[in-house]
């Protein structure tokens, strides 16, 4: 796994020398090379003598953003790392460490990515390819709202489901919490949120950037640690870091005609806090597809459904239509929370070959 590194300092002191030894040693303890196909042998990149090593800050347009022996270098990818693009949309994110070739001053061609320690990742619109969002970060931050754009708790499973597959650990923000005053219905479902989800042992971070509620406690949680904030469109994930660290990042309102969030954030940013430690602003998403999701997994996401899948009659019970069911017995009795069995339900249609809740609504709606 990549090293934790405290400070930018210690990050760029690595030697070469020693991280060719480590690779080394993992290539000698690696036991794949002594099976009879050697079809699994480890593949270890050559770094050539000069490269230098560096953290993917940005990924845009212009190419990929590296802070190294100097800030803002400008990389490409060398053509033997693209040739390893299979079921990956994007081969380098945010936060990754790499080596790459100096070309000048502030240009570089990367050579080698080093191993992850965790990943943010989504499917891509297809469903076929693993887009990266951030890598080699501590915690995501799972921002949502009330009132505008709504709480969808469904999206929350979703990233919670990413963050365990991807070794992060998660919060959960419920920013504009100023707004519940003007809706009885969302404050009611505001209740059925935190009675439904404080149970799971997940932090619950409930804020108002617009009148500073909540923030220190946030600033505290980020502190020296390198996290990434994600949510849907316009829950006020870049006015929540402007609010909280005084930044200049891009806003935007709702959208009129929809009342979801316009993508201000249009790329991912790693940048340093004032306190110690980093954040990656994402642009805001209207569905999260989860990545290589499998049937038999869906039911262990959901701690309280697995809990109560031991008294079921059938091994193989999906809860959803069975006799003698133990969840559905609990669904009905009210001992399980609504919002939590409907998400579950969608995932596992979602596992077993059915279409995502946006691309249902796509097809139902003639103008998408």
């Amino acid at each position: 796994m990549t090293d934790h590194f405290d400070s930018e300092e210690d990050f760029h002191a690595k030697d070469r020398k020693q991280f060719r030894r480590e690779r080394r040693q993992l290539q000698e303890s690696d036991r794949s090379k002594f099976k009879k196909t050697n079809l699994v042998q480890k593949v270890v990149a050559e770094i050539p003598e000069g490269a230098l090593r560096g953290r993917v800050t940005a990924v845009t347009g212009e190419g990929i953003w590296v802070d190294s022996i100097r800030p803002g270098i400008l990389c490409i990818l060398k053509g033997l790392l693209k040739k390893e693009k299979m079921h990956a949309k994007n081969l380098v994110a945010v936060g990754d460490n790499v080596w790459f070739e100096p070309q000048g001053l502030d240009r570089g061609s990367i050579v080698h990515i080093e191993e992850r320690r965790s990943i943010l990742a989504r499917a891509d619109v297809t469903g076929r390819k693993e887009q990266l969002i951030a890598v080699n970060v501590d915690q995501v931050f799972i921002v949502v709202s009330v009132v505008e754009p709504v709480l969808k708790p469904a999206l929350v499973d979703r990233y919670l489901i990413a963050a365990n597959k991807g070794n992060l650990h998660p919060i959960i923000v419920v920013n504009k919490i100023d707004l519940l005053a003007e809706s009885e219905d969302e404050a009611e479902r505001y209740k059925e949120f935190l009675a439904a989800y404080e149970p799971l042992g997940v932090p619950i971070l409930t804020l108002s950037s617009v009148e500073g509620q909540g923030l220190e406690a946030f600033k505290f949680l980020m502190k020296d640690r390198t996290s990434v904030v994600a949510g849907q469109s316009g829950v006020g994930k870049s006015t929540l870091l402007n609010a909280a660290f005084e930044f200049h990042l891009k806003t935007g309102d709702l959208t009129m005609k929809t009342f979801k969030g316009a993508h201000t954030t249009t790329k991912a940013e790693l940048i340093a806090l004032p306190q110690g430690g980093y954040c990656i602003d994402t642009p805001g998403v209207r569905s999260f597809g989860l990545w290589q999701l499998e049937r038999a997994e869906v039911g262990s996401h959901f701690k309280e459904i697995a809990n109560l899948a031991c008294g079921c009659h059938f091994a193989d019970c999906t809860h959803v239509f069975e006799p003698k069911c133990a969840v559905l017995e609990a669904l009905k009795q009210g001992l399980l929370p609504l919002i939590r069995y409907e998400s579950y339900c969608s995932l596992l249609d979602e596992a077993l070959g059915g279409l995502d809740n946006r691309t249902k609504r796509k097809l139902e709606t003639p103008d998408g």
